[in-house]
């Protein structure tokens, strides 16, 4: 009969037990936290063109601008959620499957409204020169 070899405890205290949720839980907040990085800096730079650009202060300039700031508050609200399910304030991060599921639900849904507000999606195919 085959014995299965016994399990070295590691350095660092834990039984050679690799938290797999746990691993997939933090991938996933840190690819939303860099998804979030990402919008945020592309939207900012947005703005900050339209404003030395002088294009701020014409109608459609200042309709564009609305936009780029509503979009960067729901980043932001997107930001809350997030540290919500890294438990980073005082509430502890959520547990159960559903709630960090309803969580991630809303956080794609504040970005799905912010590229509607900044033009994503529909501005590459509008970039493209027509044949």
């Amino acid at each position: 009969m085959r014995t299965l070899p016994d399990v070295m405890p590691s350095s660092n205290g834990t039984d050679g037990v690799v938290d797999l949720l746990g691993a997939r839980r933090a991938k996933r907040l840190d690819l939303y936290r860099g998804r979030v990085a990402d919008r945020v800096h592309a939207t900012r730079n947005e703005l900050v063109a339209l404003y030395q650009g002088g294009n701020l202060f014409t109608p459609d300039g200042t309709k564009q601008g609305r936009s780029l700031l509503k979009a960067l508050q729901l980043l932001q609200r997107a930001e809350l959620h997030l540290d919500e399910l890294a438990g980073a304030g005082v509430i502890p991060a959520p547990r159960h499957p559903e709630r960090i599921d309803a969580l991630y639900g809303e956080v794609d849904g504040l970005f799905t409204r912010c590229d509607r507000l900044t033009g994503r999606g529909t501005a590459s195919v509008a970039r493209l020169p027509a044949r």
